[in-house]
């Protein structure tokens, strides 16, 4: 049987106009890819160099070439280390440069740099991460040895660079016994201030991040350090302030943020200048010192009132006269202090002061500053037995006594509470907006 096709002269014009319209297009198509300039294709080279001296981003490195990290080289074959253990911490934290150099070597992370983490005692979290040798090093613990040690250590000049970076260096991987081994056997008397590895600024591998947030019940919050280069404690460590998160095997406290908020009274107690015992020991007797040792852990911290990572620095005029404008920061903000501030708003102290007019007197200026107490105990700078000198003092209400200092302690603090008593005065206030 046979089978002949046949077409119609309908369908055959159909498809002439099809393809017609199709040839036109790819006709324009293709003169519209000629017209478009091609993206220049950028070479694995060209891609190091120009972020040899970039930030390393953990987005650029997981989009560009290590898109699966834990599939990343090994750091070397000596060291026990994957990338995935370490896929929640920020490239830049161990890598501080981009570390694909332009002559094709891999720059890896210093021991330095690992002791930045690891046998870190992170706070009330407990050691961030392991800092036992043979839990990262294929090495025996014993034939570890790095390049800058001497082979003659006891026959070399060792104490004045053992004290030099006794805590920077040698505390990374030795303990008190490394030492008095020898020294014992040499009959030499030797103690060391302290024995502490101290990692220097290291914790910024981490903390340095702007992005360094954590979701807690308040929201998000931030764990970024700023303000440290203008700050009056720009050159300590982290663990000067930081007793709470060191190497060391002292015990871990749940109370950082008293630890590390009087800090401060270790170096200043033991200062040259008499002025910051002085101070130490004034706060020492305070109502904030006091209350701490009560176990209200709430209270006022050295830190609490003059900052922590962006203290002020005092040296100059402008510097003390930001200090003295400081009060809401300073004093006001403790919820301890209630409404103190809020209150401080008659015409003559509070309201000039936060109009910012340096004449008028800040908290500190009445009440005390380091060794302040509450108005109810005798002592206090306005206590009925002092308030009358407190109002006296050069520069103020020369010649006042107890009862000008009564009559005036209620008045300064009391402005909302008379216009709100007093019709005329509530109808001033009304009219004024004051």
């Amino acid at each position: 049987m046979e089978f002949r096709s046949r077409v119609r002269p309908g369908r055959l014009l159909v498809a002439m106009i099809a393809g017609l319209v199709f040839a036109a297009t790819m006709g324009a198509g293709a003169a519209f890819a000629a017209e478009v300039p091609k993206e220049e294709e950028q070479s694995f080279e060209q891609l190091f160099l120009e972020l040899q001296d970039t930030p390393v981003y953990k987005d650029a490195c997981t989009k560009t070439c290590h898109a699966n990290l834990a599939k990343t080289d090994n750091y070397a074959a000596a060291i026990i280390f994957k990338h995935g253990y370490h896929q929640l911490v920020p490239c830049s934290s161990c890598h501080p440069r981009f570390p694909h150099r332009a002559d094709a070597k891999i720059e890896r992370p210093t021991m330095q740099g690992c002791f930045e983490c690891h046998g870190l005692r992170h706070g009330p979290m407990g050691e961030i991460a392991t800092g036992a040798c043979e839990d990262c090093h294929v090495t025996a613990k014993e034939r570890l040895r790095p390049a800058f040690h001497t082979y003659d250590w006891a026959g070399a000049p060792h104490v004045e660079p053992a004290n030099e970076e006794f805590n920077t260096r040698c505390a990374m991987c030795h303990t008190p016994e490394t030492c008095t081994d020898c020294h014992e056997d040499d009959d030499i008397e030797w103690e060391p201030a302290s024995w502490a590895y101290d990692a220097g600024d290291g914790c910024l591998a981490c903390h340095g991040s702007a992005t360094l947030n954590k979701q807690s019940g308040l929201g998000m919050k931030s764990y970024a350090v700023s303000g440290l280069t203008d700050s009056a404690h720009t050159d300590l460590t982290c663990q000067q302030c930081h007793p709470d998160y060191r190497y060391d095997d002292a015990p871990q406290s749940p109370l950082w943020t008293i630890n590390a908020g009087n800090a401060c009274k270790e170096c200043h107690r033991t200062a040259e200048d008499g002025k910051w015992k002085a101070t130490v020991e004034e706060y020492e007797r305070s109502t904030h010192a006091e209350a701490i040792a009560d176990g209200n852990y709430d209270s006022a911290t050295c830190a609490s009132c003059h900052g922590g990572h962006f203290i002020y620095r005092l040296d100059t005029e402008a510097a003390r006269s930001r200090m003295h404008l400081s009060a809401y920061r300073v004093c006001a903000r403790c919820k301890q202090h209630g409404d103190q501030y809020d209150t401080y708003d008659d015409y003559y102290h509070g309201k000039a002061y936060k109009a910012g007019n340096p004449s008028a007197p800040s908290c500190w200026d009445c009440h005390g500053d380091h060794d302040i107490q509450p108005s109810t105990d005798k002592t206090s700078l306005v206590s009925p037995e002092n308030v009358g000198p407190t109002c006296g003092q050069e520069g103020c209400h020369s010649g006042s006594d107890e009862q000008f200092g009564e009559v005036a302690s209620e008045l300064i603090h009391s402005k909302v509470k008379a216009q709100e008593e007093n019709p005329l005065l509530n109808l001033i206030a009304r009219i004024t907006g004051q």
